[in-house]
């Protein structure tokens, strides 16, 4: 389960978190500030950064688990 971070701060932009999973449709982390597509509200986009390396986000959704999946851009 992802720890939801954008529910406490809306506001907040980064923070440090671990990759607990990845799947076929994208990486789940053990926490998050981007919110998933729900309730008519779209996912967040944006980007997972880490040792001068990134990757785009392009959508943001719940699992089945109840993660929070971070949908990569094509190709990343």
């Amino acid at each position: 389960m992802t720890d939801c971070l954008f529910r406490n701060d809306s506001y907040l932009r980064d923070c440090d978190a671990t990759v607990v999973a990845v799947t076929e449709s994208g990486v789940v982390l053990d926490r998050t500030v981007f919110y998933p597509m729900g309730g008519g509200q779209p996912g967040d986009t944006g980007t997972l950064a880490w040792d001068g390396q990134s990757v785009a986000i392009v959508d943001t959704r719940y699992g089945d688990d109840g993660g929070i999946v971070h949908l990569l851009a094509e190709g990343d």
